[in-house]
């Protein structure tokens, strides 16, 4: 309490940051629900916070980018994977690009679209080249489609972040920030869009005792910090290991006991996003003959060693990625950042699932943009 009052500041900026934050989270479960045109790309909603958040100090912003792929990886499950690595610099890279276009360059000479946009290209360009480090340079086939898809995805996002009125929304919480606070009991008054952060215990259980990954909450019995610091430590040795893995037989035995431990956590398995990464692996180990050629593909030549190479890549990513959804298991301090973003985001997705609409219907409901722009056209009359 007394750090608060001799900094007032700091709170309102992690309280404005950690709901920026968790509005990325949101956005991100959303886009699950609509139906994909591309089965192996993200439209990547998310992006549309980073949008609306330019004009924020620098220091925020960059924190912000850096929050954002962090609490996407551990609501994913892929915190201790390689695509933590690929999703934390794509979203810094990006987010600068786009901070620098948006405050270096005339707004005559480039608009939001065409700062979407550059942030997108950056996003794919980053995502190929620490692709290729690991699978090969293979992957530099799939940059024109993915470039193509980014673009098309940067347009959306800057459609979706100009005419949405997510953007008031934002706007109130960082005039409102220093004043919201989740509280896991009583109901008191506060102002339009900061009463939703109110919620009884009864009805969601002890926040300190909840995990909710995805939108959903399961109930977890609290562990020490010294029992998470080991266990995530065991995950990273763990994850690494399986790197220095080559034998196929093995790899695969690995990847089933990988698949049980996902399990045991209380993670669904999803073979789909397994299929998109192997698709993906494959298609750019044919572009890299090597030994002997099996069958020709129009002009691809499909060699042996290719494919075994592509198998035993897809399996070692399949399975630290299986292995990685276990850190779903740790709770991220409640006083963190992340922690405070998570809370916000629970009671967000809560939000979202029990409204009816379009998306953006549900979104507004969640954020409680709709009350406050009644109050708006009040005032207004």
């Amino acid at each position: 309490m007394r750090s608060q009052n001799k900094n007032p500041s700091l709170k309102k900026n992690k309280n404005a940051l950690a709901y920026l934050c968790a509005l990325t989270l949101l956005f991100s479960y959303a886009e699950m629900i609509l139906p994909r045109v591309v089965p192996f790309f993200r439209l990547g909603l998310a992006n549309i916070v980073i949008l609306l958040a330019l004009d924020i100090n620098f220091s925020s912003y960059l924190i912000l980018s850096i929050l954002k792929a962090t609490a996407a990886s551990l609501t994913g499950g892929t915190l201790f994977s390689p695509f933590f690595l690929i999703s934390l610099l794509q979203s810094v890279a990006s987010a600068l690009v786009m901070r620098g276009l948006y405050k270096l360059v005339s707004k005559k000479a480039i608009s939001l679209y065409g700062i979407s946009v550059a942030g997108s290209a950056v996003s794919a360009v980053i995502q190929i080249l620490l692709t290729s480090l690991y699978i090969g340079k293979g992957t530099f086939a799939l940059l024109g489609p993915m470039l193509i898809f980014n673009t098309v995805s940067g347009i959306l996002t800057a459609f979706f972040s100009e005419k949405s009125r997510i953007k008031e929304s934002v706007m109130y919480i960082e005039e409102n920030a220093e004043n919201l606070e989740v509280q896991t009991s009583g109901v008191g008054e506060k102002s339009n869009c900061g009463a939703w952060m109110q919620y009884e215990k009864s009805n969601f259980g002890d926040a300190q005792n909840e995990k909710f990954i995805g939108g959903d909450v399961q109930t977890k019995k609290h562990c020490g910090r010294g029992a998470q610091i080991f266990f995530a430590v065991l995950l990273i040795v763990a994850c690494i290991s399986i790197f220095f893995i080559k034998n196929l037989m093995v790899l695969g035995a690995v990847f089933i006991v990988s698949l049980v431990a996902q399990k045991l956590c209380k993670r669904k398995i999803y073979i789909i996003p397994h299929i998109s990464m192997w698709f993906f692996i494959f298609v750019s180990a044919i572009f890299v003959p090597n030994g002997k050629v099996l069958f020709k593909l129009w002009t691809l030549s499909i060699t042996q060693d290719a494919l075994l190479m592509g198998a035993q890549k897809a399996l070692t990513l399949s399975t630290v990625s299986a292995l990685s959804q276990c850190a779903v298991s740790l709770k991220p301090g409640k006083n963190s950042m992340l922690g405070q973003s998570l809370e916000y985001y629970k009671i967000m997705s809560d939000r979202f699932r029990s409204a009816e609409g379009s998306i953006f219907k549900r979104i507004s409901f969640a954020l409680c943009v709709q009350a406050q722009q009644s109050q708006t056209d009040k005032e207004l009359q």
